[in-house]
């Protein structure tokens, strides 16, 4: 959910709504949605428990930390570390396939030099 919104400035009636056609308005308003204008323009269809979010919101953090931020100290984070030969299998699985095949291929030529004489 994005933390920065634009401030609600009003209730739209449904009929000043423009931009919508007449089913997104029946749709929007069957499910319970209700048009705002906000600060920036633009209308935003929200829920009155949203709405009442967007109220609370601004409302919740007291005025000393709005004027005083502090940043939030996060732990890093260990990497879980593989094996080096795990790693290296994983990364070049088939080069190590086709390596294995071209030896399997020369040893039973090898073992076997009737096929080619």
């Amino acid at each position: 959910m994005a933390r920065k919104h634009a401030a609600i400035l009003q209730e739209l009636e449904i009929d000043e709504v423009k931009g919508y056609t007449e089913a997104q308005k029946k749709y929007y308003t069957s499910l319970g949605f209700k048009p705002y204008l906000n600060e920036e323009g633009k209308v935003k269809w929200l829920r009155p428990d949203q709405h009442s979010l967007r109220i609370n919101a601004k409302l919740k953090r007291p005025f000393w930390a709005r004027l005083f931020p502090h940043k939030k100290v996060q732990m890093p984070h260990r990497r879980k570390h593989r094996p080096v030969l795990v790693k290296f299998v994983q990364r070049n699985w088939l080069f190590i396939i086709i390596v294995i095949i071209v030896i399997v291929a020369v040893v039973y030529i090898f073992r076997n030099p009737q096929l080619i004489f």
